[in-house]
């Protein structure tokens, strides 16, 4: 099957397309191009781009511990929701954990852990709303988001052994609540503060500190995973970067600027989160193709599921599905919502020819527009 035949099959409903060939810059195929349409996932690529290019690769995220008093410990966390309960037990790529942190305290505070009443998850981090005005609260249970506090166990994972698990409804309280458990303690009030509300005031003496994982194994998790909760938290460390609010709005807006800067079309972008999760996202496949074929991100599409392989991708691409020669060979980042679905990536063709590519389906179901858009992938790899 050619490539304009597999893109006409009716099961990809509206269909926006976009291919360049990597050595060239030459535009291989293009239909509907210029169509903003809801992108889903895909738009993860535009916060891994963003991240790519405005952070470096080694940031890591802190979470300490403050001691404001001898009956209150403060949990201050930069932005971390990859954190684990111990060693090995948490579902994100070499975490933090709460028992480091507890282990600290302990020596710390010696037996005045004793006298600990009070422990607050301070979310000053986090400015304004911590759950996206666009999103359904259903969906935390539906294992996709929760709300953004400053810091998290496993993403709010209520199973960190399950990617689609369920969510917490309070993922910061959970955190504070663990180590409460870690440190022995019972009774003890736990609580988190609002978005851009300090607790316990900005002192507090230092007892505990833990690192996360280099942003760039985060951006890899993200990307195999498709977890929105990480792809919100890197946001806000692009909208830090470029002196935007810690919001769902600076976090975008920071996005879009750093795009443009770097020559990447946005034209008709609009983008209400950074993990894909609103459908009020509005992104074409021109914009997309543009991040994976842009010069200077290039070389970091080894952060994509590869096909039939791991991640989102893991099932697809199999035997029976018209695009098993491909399996291996085709790197995407995946995107699914209701009546929403697609893929782009990267793979090199049968006659060698290195290409990037984005395909977005609006008004299409899932069950047959992800065998589709898998067998327009390896229609594109037999080119």
């Amino acid at each position: 099957m050619n490539l304009g035949a597999a893109a006409a099959d009716p099961a990809l409903g509206k269909l926006s397309a976009h291919v360049t060939d990597l050595e060239t810059g030459q535009v291989l195929f293009a239909q509907d191009e210029g169509k903003p349409l809801v992108p889903a996932s895909a738009a993860k690529l535009t916060t891994f781009a963003a991240s790519t290019l405005t952070l470096p690769r080694d940031h890591r995220l802190a979470t300490r511990v403050l001691q404001n008093s001898p009956e209150e410990l403060v949990i201050r966390g930069e932005g971390d929701v990859t954190l684990e309960k111990s060693p090995g037990s948490g579902f994100f790529t070499g975490p933090a954990s709460v028992q480091d942190l507890a282990q600290q305290v302990r020596r710390s505070l010696g037996a005045d852990v004793g006298k600990i009443e009070r422990i607050r998850v301070d979310n000053n981090v986090r400015e304004s709303a911590l759950f996206n005005p666009t999103w359904d609260r259903k969906d935390i249970g539906g294992g996709n988001v929760t709300n953004l506090d400053a810091v998290m166990l496993d993403a709010g994972r209520l199973d960190p052994s399950d990617s689609y698990s369920p969510r917490s409804e309070h993922p910061g309280q959970d955190v504070a609540a663990n180590l409460a458990d870690q440190l022995g303690l019972s009774g003890v009030d736990t609580g988190v503060t609002d978005g851009g509300q300090v607790a316990g005031g900005s002192g507090g003496r230092e007892v505990a500190k833990v690192e996360s994982a280099p942003l760039s194994v985060r951006q890899r998790d993200m990307m195999v995973h498709s977890d929105n909760l990480l792809a919100e938290a890197i946001g806000r460390e692009i909208a830090a970067a470029a002196g935007k609010p810690a919001t769902f709005d600076g976090a975008t807006q920071a996005t879009l600027e750093i795009l443009r800067s770097h020559g990447i079309d946005t034209e008709g972008a609009v983008l209400k989160d950074n993990s894909g999760m609103s459908g009020d996202d509005r992104l074409t496949a021109r914009t997309l193709d543009s991040i994976l074929a842009n010069a200077d991100l290039r070389g970091k599409l080894e952060e994509l599921p590869v096909a039939h392989a791991e991640g989102t991708l893991l099932t697809r691409f199999g035997q029976g599905s018209g695009a098993e020669d491909a399996a291996g060979r085709v790197r995407a980042k995946t995107g699914t919502l209701s009546g929403v679905n697609a893929l782009a990536g990267s793979v090199t063709t049968k006659s060698g020819r290195p290409v990037s590519f984005a395909f977005l389906s609006n008004a299409s179901e899932a069950d047959s527009a992800r065998p589709a858009l898998d067998r327009l992938a390896a229609a594109l790899y037999r080119q």
